[in-house]
């Protein structure tokens, strides 16, 4: 009678899962949760003109904006995420501008061309601000101003790893990271 016999697979098995993980290690970099893919246009709202977001940018609708980010609090942080099950950071503005009635593109690098750049000093509740997390020299973090009261205090929503939560921004990790801060509409 002939017996088959195969050879071991735990070798060839945990080799590939070896190159696997290694592969992946590897794309980790060009990885950021804001700003992976490019944005495109189809499945996504066609921003609107920022001279029509500034006429529209009332304290109403700024309110709206951080009352709908907040309410986020405490989700766990998701790649590609847009509920309340997980998020990532800019799920989570598009989300926020969606409810005001705003469109906005999906990538944080995206979000960051809308509007005008203004110095921290003149940032203010509604504000975005923006950081390269990755340490690419690329924005890959997004994140919107709650309250500033002094410049010592500067607390933002956001995203981030650990989950949607609230952090002052003047702190050595975001004060490094810091890209510029933008007045969307």
């Amino acid at each position: 009678m002939l017996k088959l016999v195969s050879e071991p697979k735990t070798a060839t098995m945990s080799s590939r899962k070896t190159t696997l993980i290694f592969a992946l290690l590897l794309l980790i970099p060009f990885m950021n949760s804001c700003g992976l893919f490019k944005s495109t246009t189809k499945g996504n709202p066609t921003p609107i003109k920022n001279e029509t977001y500034s006429k529209a940018y009332t304290p109403d609708v700024i309110h709206k904006v951080v009352t709908t980010a907040r309410l986020f609090l405490g989700t766990p942080y998701q790649f590609g995420g847009t509920t309340q099950k997980g998020i990532d950071c800019s799920g989570l503005m598009t989300l926020a501008y969606n409810a005001a009635g705003l469109k906005i593109p999906r990538a944080s690098y995206d979000i960051a061309k809308l509007g005008k750049d203004i110095s921290l000093k003149q940032a203010r509740k509604g504000d975005l601000l923006f950081f390269n997390t990755m340490n690419t020299g690329k924005i890959s973090h997004v994140g919107i101003v709650v309250s500033h009261k002094s410049d010592k205090e500067m607390i933002f929503v956001h995203a981030s790893n650990s989950g949607v939560n609230e952090n002052n921004f003047y702190t050595p990790y975001y004060q490094k990271a810091f890209v510029k801060a933008t007045r969307p509409f």
